[in-house]
């Protein structure tokens, strides 16, 4: 019987189990299980694109296209970059919290290569992975830490004009990234017109969106939401600022910005997404806290429901 066990488990180790259906055009070119989560890199050869899944339902993380990998292929990235627009000036340091494929990093450095970029990623085969597939180098203002993005944000003693938040392990945030110290802490590595953006999973994906926003509206003073059209993603926006910034004012600044800069993005487009939070408030929600964040356990519930 022991060695029946052996074999099996040295089968799985040989061939590993590939845990979603590839399209007929899309082809397989790495997986597997890191200490922190599944890790497969697909490509499809009839749109000349790459992708990054990391759970075994196939749901994508990140992308390229192998004709312009130095574009944005995917709608929350790009939308990310509004964040551009609440500035008061142009950004000297940026932090990036979780560096998935390296696009964000790798596409701010490409329109402000003078600025100075941290980049905080615990998964060292997510770091491989965006070198060897995706084509993400680090270079002198553009630096990837090793390491837990709290402990980090912690121990800084930097300040930041942006901070993105978009670690993600398989299809949710790792809760203690998601709690009301956590962003305190965030707010406290803010310069004094700072901005934080985060990339959030919409309600249907997402059974805490309603806390994550609450939680968000207790920490700063205003958030600022703008909602995907395709995947359904949510970007938040929030700065320190008190005062509140309008719909025809996001919408300016974006367009100057468009004009300035040349971005191959629709900054312009994004701030037309804007919407106000009072539209998805529901005071019902509960803070997520350090004693109560259980944004990670869904999942589980999930599983077994089925």
């Amino acid at each position: 019987m022991l060695q029946k066990i052996y074999l099996i488990i040295f089968c799985f180790i040989l061939f590993p189990f590939k845990g979603f259906a590839l399209e007929p055009t899309e082809k397989l070119l790495m997986e597997k299980n890191s200490l922190y989560q599944y890790i497969a890199v697909t490509e499809d050869t009839s749109k000349h694109e790459r992708y990054l899944r990391n759970n075994k339902k196939g749901l994508i993380q990140g992308g390229i296209s192998l004709n312009a990998p130095e574009k944005l292929l995917f709608e929350y990235t790009q939308m990310s970059f509004i964040s551009l627009a609440f500035l008061e000036r142009e950004p000297e340091d940026v932090l990036f919290a979780g560096l998935g494929i390296g696009v964000m990093p790798r596409y701010l450095n490409r329109y402000y290569p003078q600025i100075n970029m941290d980049v905080v990623e615990i998964d060292p085969d997510i770091m491989l992975v965006a070198k060897d597939y995706f084509y993400f180098k680090e270079n002198e203002k553009l630096k990837v830490h090793s390491g837990d993005a709290r402990q980090f944000i912690k121990r800084s003693k930097k300040k930041y004009d942006i901070i993105f938040l978009d670690a993600y392990q398989a299809d949710y945030i790792p809760f203690h990234l998601t709690t009301l110290e956590f962003l305190r802490e965030v707010k406290s590595k803010l310069k004094e017109n700072g901005v934080v953006v985060s990339n959030i999973l919409s309600p249907n994906r997402n059974k805490f969106f309603d806390s994550m926003i609450m939680t968000y509206k207790k920490v700063f003073p205003y958030l600022y939401i703008f909602k995907g059209k395709k995947a359904g993603n949510f970007i938040f926006v929030v700065t320190k600022r008190i005062d509140l910034k309008d719909k025809d004012g996001i919408e300016a600044a974006a367009k100057r910005l468009q004009s300035l800069r040349k971005f191959d993005i629709e900054l312009t487009e994004t701030a037309t997404r804007f919407e106000y939070s009072m539209a998805y408030e529901w005071f019902g929600a509960d803070i997520l806290t350090d004693d109560f964040a259980p944004v990670n356990l869904y999942k589980y519930q999930d599983s077994e429901a089925k």
